[in-house]
């Protein structure tokens, strides 16, 4: 990789609040020069459908950070209720086979806590990498 980075977020839907973070985090990275990808830049649904607008934006990343929640880990195992977070379930299962592909040598997937109490909700495929903690993410600390 050359240059800056462009970056997807993986994120589940849980609130209000929480869709205004992420938000605010891909803003924030853009501000600072950094081209994210984020559901909230579509109007309506893609012309190809998510599954594909996801394969493709996940293709095209650089990084991509997995802002991890209690929801965001049911979805991303696939233990969600099979009618809701299907596109954290897609998502989870691509990047999941990557790490795999790789033999575990990526520091391409960040996972990104918004509350440092949510750190058991880290998927296991990225525990043990280095965090993003956003700084205006409830009183949190910068990068770690």
């Amino acid at each position: 990789m050359t240059g800056t980075p462009r970056v997807f977020i993986s994120y589940s839907h849980d609130s209000d609040a929480h869709r205004a973070r992420v938000l605010a985090l891909s803003e924030r990275l853009r501000r600072d020069g950094i081209p994210t990808d984020l559901d909230r830049y579509v109007n309506g649904t893609p012309p190809d459908g998510w599954p594909r607008w996801m394969l493709d934006r996940l293709d095209a990343a650089d990084r991509v950070l997995l802002c991890c929640t209690p929801t965001y880990y049911r979805r991303f195992r696939g233990h969600e209720d099979p009618t809701k977070g299907k596109g954290v379930d897609w998502e989870g299962a691509i990047v999941t086979q990557a790490i795999y592909d790789a033999h575990s040598r990526t520091a391409r997937y960040i996972p990104v806590l918004f509350d440092p109490a949510d750190e058991p909700c880290i998927p296991e495929p990225v525990r043990g990498r280095t965090l993003l903690l956003p700084e205006f993410g409830a009183g949190l600390p910068g990068a770690v």
